[in-house]
């Protein structure tokens, strides 16, 4: 079965400040702190890949790319979820999801400090002594960029394509605040050279 390297480019267009956070407590007196690689925030991979996993399988369980790209069969699966995204058991997809980094290498200056207070869901009234702070980047016309890439088997590859171009569409926003309206953005993806990925 021959291969056919995908090859794409995003570009993550923010309209809000954005929070992807670490998970874990910080170093200082806020609450929640960015993900960073060194001094620069990014936005993982991982964070990316789950999104558009979330998406392609929305999109394929309603059939948009036909009925046999639905996952049936744990173990040797070959629908498209499981070919771009990888499987349970340590099964990796064909495709790798690189870091999103900021197109402004002065990206620091963008960064700030988000206060909230935790609202009891059952009660919905703003919990007792629950005042938490959340640090932010980004706001409007911050970009971050990132690619996809890999090989897959050449008569799925315009299919693989397609589908995280729609998945790309299918997400409005990412990160801790969404209903805040933190991370909201609208998404650009370039088809490349195949020679322009996995360079970075």
């Amino acid at each position: 079965m021959s291969q056919a390297k995908v090859c794409l480019t995003y570009r993550l267009e923010f309209f809000t400040p954005v929070h992807v956070g670490t998970g874990t407590g910080g170093r200082g007196f806020l609450d929640k702190y960015l993900y960073r690689e060194g001094d620069c925030p990014v936005i993982p991979g991982s964070t990316i890949k789950g999104r558009l996993r979330a998406a392609v399988t929305a999109l394929a369980r309603a059939h948009v790319y036909g009925p046999q790209e639905v996952c049936r069969e744990p173990g040797a699966c070959t629908c498209l979820v499981c070919l771009i995204f990888g499987q349970k058991g340590n099964r990796r997809g064909h495709l790798y999801f690189e870091d999103a980094r900021p197109a402004d290498k002065n990206i620091d200056r963008f960064a700030g400090v988000r206060h909230g207070i935790a609202v009891d869901r059952y009660r919905r009234v703003a919990r007792d002594n629950a005042l938490y702070t959340v640090e932010t980047v980004g706001g409007k016309n911050v970009v971050f960029e990132g690619q996809i890439w890999g090989w897959v088997p050449e008569e799925k590859r315009h299919t693989v394509v397609a589908a995280l171009k729609d998945a790309f569409a299918f997400n409005y926003a990412l990160g801790f605040g969404k209903s805040r309206g933190l991370g909201w953005f609208r998404a650009r993806v370039v088809e490349e050279e195949s020679g322009k990925c996995g360079t970075r």
